[in-house]
């Protein structure tokens, strides 16, 4: 942003100089607050806002424990993306809880399943 500096000079009586001090209070106050602040608020409203937007105003399910990603997903399995969801349409690894638009994984189960040395996927059994 380029700064521009200007001088002005005006002779104001006593109320149009408080109602200049009125209006002009809370562009300084917003000028003198820190910016890091300022911006840090608007990217909390705003996650706050894409997460509701994502899972669809769903609570995450509190007993999967902690919930992750594609991207985290396919390091903690040590495979690209890609593999990721080609084995997650396939079925060959635990499938992946589905909030709103979110697809996420609970790494508790991803660790479980490679510590028992990533098995099969029993599909889920019920009426044919």
């Amino acid at each position: 942003m380029k700064t521009v500096q200007v001088q002005l000079t005006l002779s104001l009586d006593e109320a149009a100089a408080s109602a200049l001090a009125e209006l002009l209070a809370p562009v300084i106050r917003q000028a003198l607050a820190p910016v890091a602040y300022v911006d840090e608020e608007k990217r909390i409203a705003r996650l706050r806002t894409s997460q509701n937007a994502i899972f669809a105003g769903a609570k995450p399910p509190e007993d999967q424990g902690r919930l992750i990603d594609s991207k985290e997903a396919a390091k903690l399995l040590k495979v690209s993306p890609r593999t990721l969801w080609r084995m997650q349409t396939s079925g060959e690894m635990p499938a992946p809880i589905r909030l709103g638009r979110a697809v996420r994984w609970s790494a508790e189960v991803l660790k479980k399943w490679v510590d028992a040395g990533c098995p099969p996927i029993e599909p889920p059994s019920g009426p044919a």
